[in-house]
């Protein structure tokens, strides 16, 4: 996954430090029926005061006088221990844990690690069932869905069901609904949404003013603009990920957009249906005529270099690619991208989105303790602290502070980040136990698209993948 606003895979070994259309919303049958407005019934109505103060944060007396009767030093004197990512959400509120300890009494040891290897021994631990193990960092749709059916990880409902737990200035309702809902698995609250990651369109402006074109808004005036912008090896139309690994992240919102899935509502597999199938199609074309050569060698950190060097007019990935295109050292496209709402397709607009956040583990002897960080890492206070660093949050009210109104340099940006929040509960990935390996399988079909494979040719493709989804389902799925 792309690191939010570009450092989830920081360089250098791992360390040790203190302290990551709402109307359209598709169903969510499959992951409960508790919405974030029953959250809120359950809560009593205690969700509901404002933000506290417009700065990047308030001070403890201020953060003690907002939360009124709410104890925050009911567990001083205890500790915690979290595995975390080395993202940007996790290293800029590792600065805040001062702040945390001050205000709670509850010591913070905050461990950083790149994510593959945060994961590998998050795993270790939570097989060895490890008490000394609090919390840990969690993608949902990437290991979500495996840690919870496993066992591993305690459901947030408990704490927000009780009111006398959750602050009296939380506010559920503050939260984007789609973000908030993809930290939902078979309808249990794994985590909250710390960051923003949505796919949308960006372009280069200057390419389309001299061409005299409008910014595509459909997907057939994405592939028509491509088309006439095409001027290889100089300019190619469009790039994007094409690794088996990689290519299914882009590729989503495609398959969303012409309204196939990766499973239907049996949870079977679903990307042999004529949609999907018109989607990895569509795909496939694109980037195999307009798309530089060696598509299916690209991915995030190739695809992104190729549009940052200014060799691409189109790419639809992460918004969080901004801070690329805007990095001087990095980018020859400074100042030239424009950042527009993912393209409609023959089935509406629902981009792929993605979020990670804090858990706790099932074997942790302090969960309340745990959970009093989460709290206070997801307050509105310090979603906006983290929004103004550059940490697109999943709160409102840190889009709509003055403050962050006031620093920001691209409201095109913000707006159509803001836009798509609204919009979608879709993850880039499927909502199964073994997400590489199907994901990766999926990526297969993807590339042989990639490659040329068209028509009846790919839907055999799809179909047999479909057979080896079935069966990778049936191995690794627990109910």
């Amino acid at each position: 996954m792309v690191p939010a606003v570009g450092a989830a895979q920081a360089p250098g070994p791992p360390h040790r430090m203190r302290g990551e259309e709402v109307a359209n919303m598709p169903s969510q049958k499959n992951r409960g029926q508790w919405t974030r407005r029953g959250v809120l019934g359950a809560l009593g109505g205690t969700a509901a005061l404002g933000v506290l103060g417009a700065g990047a944060g308030p001070t403890i007396a201020r953060a003690a006088a907002a939360a009124q009767d709410f104890n925050w030093r009911k567990h001083a004197g205890k500790s915690l221990r979290f595995l975390g990512w080395n993202d940007l959400w996790s290293m800029t509120m590792d600065k805040k844990v001062p702040e945390f300890e001050e205000l709670t009494g509850i010591k913070l040891h905050w461990e950083h690690l790149p994510q593959d290897q945060n994961r590998q021994k998050a795993q270790t631990e939570l097989t060895a069932k490890n008490k000394d193990l609090d919390l840990l960092w969690v993608a949902p749709h990437v290991e979500g869905l495996k840690y919870l059916r496993a066992g591993w990880l305690v459901p947030l409902d408990e704490f927000l069901g009780t009111p006398t737990l959750v602050p009296p200035d939380f506010d559920v309702e503050d939260f984007a609904p789609g973000f908030w809902q993809t930290c939902r698995m078979d309808g249990k609250q794994i985590t909250l949404p710390t960051l923003v990651e949505v796919g949308c369109l960006m372009y280069r402006i200057d390419l389309l003013e001299k061409k005299g074109l409008k910014v595509p808004t459909t997907l057939d005036e994405l592939e028509g603009a491509a088309a006439k912008l095409h001027d290889p090896p100089n300019v190619y139309g469009i790039v994007n990920r094409g690794t088996i690994t990689q290519a299914p992240v882009t590729w989503s919102s495609y398959l969303y957009n012409f309204g196939g899935d990766y499973l239907d509502k049996n949870r079977q597999c679903a990307i042999h249906t004529p949609e999907a199938v018109r989607a990895t199609d569509f795909y496939g074309r694109l980037h195999r005529q307009y798309g530089p050569p060696g598509v299916t060698t690209l991915n995030w950190p190739e695809s992104s270099a190729v549009a940052a060097q200014g060799k691409a007019v189109f790419t639809t990935d992460s918004n969080n690619w901004r801070n690329i295109f805007d990095d001087p050292e990095k980018s020859k496209v400074v100042g030239k991208m424009g950042y527009a709402l993912f393209p409609r397709g023959p089935a509406g607009n629902t981009p792929g989105i993605w979020t990670a956040g804090p858990s706790i583990s099932a074997f942790s002897e302090k969960k309340e303790v745990a959970w009093y960080f989460i709290a206070w890492s997801l307050s509105k206070a310090n979603q906006l602290y983290s929004h103004l660093t550059g940490v697109a949050a999943c709160r409102r009210s840190a889009w709509q502070s003055p403050r962050y109104k006031d620093q920001e340099k691209n409201p095109a940006w913000a707006e159509v980040t803001l836009k798509t929040m609204e919009m979608s509960s879709k993850s880039y990935s499927p909502e199964v136990v073994a997400v590489m390996e199907v994901r990766n399988r999926v990526g297969e079909v993807i590339v042989k698209a990639l490659q040329g494979v068209t028509g009846e040719a790919l839907r055999a493709e799809a179909v047999k993948a479909c057979g080896d989804i079935q069966r990778i389902m049936q191995r690794t799925e627990k109910v």
